[in-house]
């Protein structure tokens, strides 16, 4: 437990309910149980929601080790996925606010400090705080994420793209995620669509520093289920159509292509050439008005080679 000695007393500050979500990988979580543990705030709720692991999560961690406000594990019966161990999460936490953790990522020291702090200088309405993120492969930074200048009203900005970054850099008002929880359906984009629908019930604000650290070695895989893609992207386009439209037609086209760009951009990265051609180039017929689209829609016209071409020259990276 990080030395908290220096800290306001835990009674006079809020709870944060922070809640792990862990599917079969039990050399990782004891980690993100600790890195919680070396938060410098306090009082913390940690909930571990064991998503039917073939090795259970109470066998891995102690609720007695750390010395949290109060530490529970809630085991799934049988796997329902990400979306539903998250709001598992969420129902269990008394929290006034709700931190999320993959148990295969790491938090700096001060994370849910500068978090709250955030969330105390804002305005009433201010419901998600997010930070920037880190990767790290062999104890060397790879890359740096920071959160785009983005903040209040974000509806907008992520109808087109996932300006807020992953779930465990993500703080949130615990009265809001009760009230408007993950939609399960969706095996894929899961992030964004339930940022998009938390936007429409509060205003955003972000901390540019990256506080949360991914490990190379997990945060490098790629999906290759190509059927949840697609679903992910029918839902996506089916459910937040409608409000894209409400802010007029142009919107409405610029939500369509950024849609079928954003699943071309993660075909194009698993090499599924003809079909991220498809999309990019229907994105381009959406939204002609976007470089991008062109940018990436070329890299697919010739497979592999004008892919690799692509990359080398114009510096593309495609999202997974």
């Amino acid at each position: 437990m990080a030395d908290r000695s220096d800290s306001p007393n835990g009674a006079d500050r809020p709870t944060v309910s922070v809640v792990i979500t862990t599917y079969d990988r039990p050399s990782y979580l004891p980690g993100a149980v600790e890195t919680v543990a070396e938060q410098t705030y306090d009082p913390v709720e940690l909930i571990v929601v064991d998503d039917a692991s073939p090795t259970m999560a109470s066998e891995v961690v102690s609720t007695d080790a750390h010395d949290f406000s109060s530490f529970e594990i809630v085991r799934h019966d049988e796997n329902r996925g990400p979306n539903a161990a998250r709001n598992t999460g969420i129902s269990a936490a008394s929290g006034e606010y709700i931190a999320f953790l993959d148990d295969d990522d790491r938090w700096v020291p001060e994370k849910l400090d500068r978090q709250v702090a955030r969330f105390e200088a804002g305005d009433p309405d201010l419901g998600v705080v997010s930070t920037g993120w880190k990767r790290v492969h062999d104890g060397s930074i790879e890359e740096i994420w920071l959160p785009p200048d983005v903040t209040g009203d974000v509806t907008k900005a992520l109808l087109c793209e996932n300006v807020v970054g992953t779930q465990s850099a993500v703080m949130v008002r615990a009265g809001i995620a009760k009230r408007v929880p993950l939609d399960e359906r969706f095996p894929r984009w899961a992030d964004q669509e339930w940022y998009l629908s938390l936007s429409t019930e509060c205003a955003f604000d972000r901390i540019r520093e990256p506080l949360v650290i991914h490990e190379f070695e997990t945060h490098n895989r790629i999906s290759y289920d190509t059927a949840k893609l697609y679903e992910g992207h029918r839902l996506f386009v089916e459910k937040y159509r409608p409000l894209a439209a409400e802010y007029g037609p142009v919107m409405e086209r610029k939500m369509r292509g950024w849609a079928d760009f954003r699943a071309g951009k993660s075909l194009l990265h698993i090499g599924e050439y003809g079909m991220a051609r498809r999309f990019l180039i229907s994105a381009v017929r959406w939204y002609p008005l976007e470089p991008t689209f062109y940018a990436y829609a070329g890299s697919s016209l010739g497979g592999r080679w004008t892919h690799s071409a692509a990359r080398s020259l114009n510096e593309i990276t495609p999202l997974g």
